[in-house]
Order: structure tokens, then sequence, then C-alpha cells
């Protein structure tokens, strides 16, 4: 009975939210499939009502019957099981770990000679064309690719920077290292395709697992006060911050959809902020926390996440 009285609440408060959506003009087609499940679910209960009684428009019948199934947003696994066979997807997987180990220093500061220098470059070469090349064939999602490309660009940047055996003998001076600088260079420039991502109806953990090791580590960098530091003018600082939330705002979306489809999370838990002074912005923050949830999750990766995002440093 309860259950019945529930459906019935639902389906009216779907049908007044549609019919003022339709009332100023929103595309319910486009509503009815984008944004939170519960809103998916609450506008297609309206829809139904609204065909019954012949409000609906035109091609709201196909959206309200997508929207009376459980949407997912994870590729089905004969996708999954696809990609991880895929040739193209292993060798970006061997490309990978090779250059994460080199560009971390883990091989040491004289990796390889000259020759295997280049092997390696071409390895990485390869992944790029390699993740091109899946998007292509539907097995990966485009902002997936597109994160890929950025981590496997700064592995190759991470590659060229060590040094080959034939330059032993040689002197460098020291580059000035400036960890907020650089995360926030590496997150601006990957924030409109990881918002994509977590927006997206299809998510490969695959892939999400190796493009999120150096999100989170740049988000955890720029949750430390002395990185915060290094931006000396007020509207940097606060440039550096947006952009940090703005990530772990989508991080914790990802996040939650591999939790509730595949029954795991196996990323790095992301640092805790310290609230901001501005009672708006401390809000935010509350509401950003409580929507995580539990996310108590393996430190050693948050530890190999951050060592991994540091070319050349070992994890402090």
């Amino acid at each position: 009975m309860a259950a019945r009285a529930m459906g019935i609440v639902l389906v009216v408060a779907g049908f007044a939210v549609a019919l003022l959506l339709a009332i100023l003009g929103v595309d319910l087609v486009r509503a009815c499939r984008t944004g939170p499940k519960w809103k998916r679910r609450l506008i297609g209960a309206g829809l139904v009502l609204l065909l019954a009684l012949g409000l609906a428009p035109a091609g709201a019948r196909d959206a309200a019957a997508e929207e009376s199934k459980p949407a997912a947003p994870a590729a089905p696994a004969a996708s999954d099981k696809g990609l991880a066979e895929a040739k193209g997807w292993k060798r970006i997987v061997a490309a990978w770990k090779e250059a994460e180990e080199i560009a971390s220093g883990k091989r040491g500061d004289y990796p390889f000679d000259e020759k295997g220098k280049k092997q390696v470059l071409a390895n990485l070469k390869q992944a790029e064309a390699d993740a091109a090349d899946l998007q292509k064939a539907k097995l990966i999602t485009e902002p997936e690719a597109g994160l890929l490309l950025k981590d496997l660009g700064t592995l190759t940047a991470g590659v060229q920077a060590k040094r080959p055996t034939e330059m032993m003998a040689k002197c460098y001076d020291q580059m000035l290292i400036q960890p907020g600088h650089d995360s926030l260079t590496r997150l601006s420039d990957r924030l409109p395709l990881l918002e994509k991502l977590a927006a997206s109806e299809t998510l490969h953990p695959e892939v999400v697992e190796k493009v999120l090791v150096s999100i989170v580590a740049d988000i955890a960098t720029l949750a430390k006060e002395e990185s915060l530091k290094e931006f000396a003018k007020a509207e940097e600082r606060q440039k550096a911050e947006k952009t940090r939330d703005a990530a772990r705002a989508a991080v914790l979306r990802i996040q939650q959809y591999i939790r509730q489809w595949h029954g795991t999370c196996y990323y790095a838990s992301l640092p805790q902020i310290k609230k901001p002074d501005n009672a708006q912005s401390r809000a935010r923050q509350e509401a950003l926390e409580r929507f995580a949830g539990a996310d108590a999750l393996r430190p050693d990766v948050l530890r190999k996440a951050a060592a991994n995002a540091r070319t050349g440093q070992e994890p402090s």
C-alpha cells in the first residue's frame, strides 16, 4: 500500500514538474535524459502522464520509455570485456606502466640509453594512436580518450626529462619545482574533459582508474597550504581553489557512479579541505562533503597516486 502511494506521489510530482518545464519552454526530452538519476525518473514519470493526456511534446515517448528503465552510467560488461581484450588497450597499459616507472624515478635518474629512450617514446606515441582508435571503435568514450591523451602527454614529458646513460658525465642546473603551479596547470587543462566524463552515461572502470590517479594527486597537492602559498596574489589563489574544488566535485560524482554500478571504488580517497572563512563557501564545501558520503578508501593508493604525479620525485 505504501509503495503504491509513493508511486502515485512520484507521478503527480513528476507531472507538475514536467508541465512547468514545458510551459517554460524547456526541452523535456533532454531534461529527461540528463542530470541526477532522481531527476530523470521524476521527469520520466511525469512524461508518462503527459503522454496519456496527449500533452507531451514530440519525441517524449522515446524519452519516457528510456527513463522507465534503470539508467546505468557504466557500459555493459560485454563492452568492458572487449576493451580489456583489445590489442590497442593492452599496448596502452604496457606503455603506461613503463613510462610511469621511468617518470616517477623508480628506475633511477638514468633509466635507459639513447636507443631505449627512443623506444619508450615510440611506445607512448603508439599508445596515443591506440587511444584515438579505441574511441573510433566506440570501446571508450570521447572524454575518456581525451583524458588518456592528456596523461600520455604528461608521461611523455616525464620520459623526455630523463637522461640516457650516455649523458651521465654532464652537469645540469637544477630546475625550480613549483608543485602548486604545476598541479593547477594540469587540473585546468583536464577540468573540461573531467566534467564531461562525470556527466557521461558511459564509464569504463579500466580507463577511469588510470586517468583519475594524477587528477586526485593534483587535488591533494592543492589542498596543502604550502602549495597554495605559491600563489602570491589573492585572485591566483582563488583560481587555484576554485579549480581544485570543481575537479574534486567531478571526481566525487565519478566515484559514486563506480560504487553504485560496479560495487566497488578502488581510487585514491580525496583529501579533506579546510573550511573557508566565507559563510557561503563554507556551506558549499559542507554540502560537497555530505554528498561524498562514506569515502574511506585505501591510503596506500593515495600515496601511490601522489608519487606517480610527481615526475622524478619520491612521495613525501
